[in-house]
């Protein structure tokens, strides 16, 4: 249903839990209160994170009765179930990706970024390579990529490696992105130099960074996966607390 990802003492939430998953009853090791998801040690919060997507101020309404609890590297992942959904949250972490890269060709080479879309979603790479091909390393899972590229002769090369790539790893997606769509409310933002502000949720980035989050935004509503379009805004917030 909904999944946290929650930065605590691995250790202790381990002793705690018995173990790195398990599935347990609500009101015990994870506890809702109003817009917080928290873990606890006896009385003791070892951790909790706030949604600022929706307010539990009573969970039983959504029909949320247990939860997940995953730990993975230094991050415990928690997540909410309903009493007819199937408790999978390892799956769903190790599993098969939906793999996001986007680049953006321009005078300085090829701007390069990555988003992996499982049961969570992370940034995880960014940098500038001289070619596409250099750039782009697919590894296993269902790959989108997507070049914002000049249509003028200089990039022509460019371009060959853009319909090179697309006959072993390339998903054509006919969407526009442009950097001053919020990736939140999907609203225009305002342009102050580099930076974008949305004067609907109050954030405020670079115009590189909400890009590609814009373009994360666009390309999963377009293949209709609702799920992960709220998971997408809920680690854009744990990315981006201070906006």
């Amino acid at each position: 249903m909904f999944t946290y990802s929650l930065k605590c003492d691995v250790d202790k939430v381990r002793e705690v839990l018995g173990g790195t998953y398990a599935v347990v009853e609500l009101g015990g090791l994870v506890r809702v209160v109003d817009d917080f998801v928290s873990i606890y040690s006896g009385e003791v919060p070892l951790c909790m994170y706030k949604s600022w997507r929706m307010t539990y101020s009573n969970a039983s309404q959504f029909g949320v009765s247990k939860a997940e609890v995953l730990l993975s590297g230094d991050r415990v992942i928690v997540r909410l179930l309903k009493k007819d959904e199937l408790a999978n949250l390892p799956d769903a972490v190790s599993g098969t990706p939906f793999v996001v890269h986007a680049m953006d060709v321009n005078e300085g080479g090829v701007v390069y970024r990555v988003f992996r879309m499982g049961g969570y979603v992370e940034l995880a790479a960014r940098g500038v390579a001289g070619g596409v091909k250099e750039a782009f390393h697919p590894k296993r899972g269902v790959n989108v990529v997507v070049v914002d590229l000049p249509q003028v002769a200089k990039f022509q090369p460019l371009l060959g490696e853009v319909f090179h790539l697309a006959r072993d790893y390339f998903v054509e997606l006919h969407t526009t992105m442009i950097s001053d769509v919020c990736p939140l409310c999907g609203g225009r933002m305002e342009k102050r130099g580099r930076v974008v502000r949305c004067p609907q949720c109050k954030i405020q980035v670079s115009r590189d960074v909400n890009a590609v989050w814009a373009l994360a935004r666009n390309i999963v509503r377009r293949l209709g996966r609702m799920q992960q379009l709220a998971e997408l805004r809920e680690i854009f917030r744990l990315y981006y607390p201070q906006v």
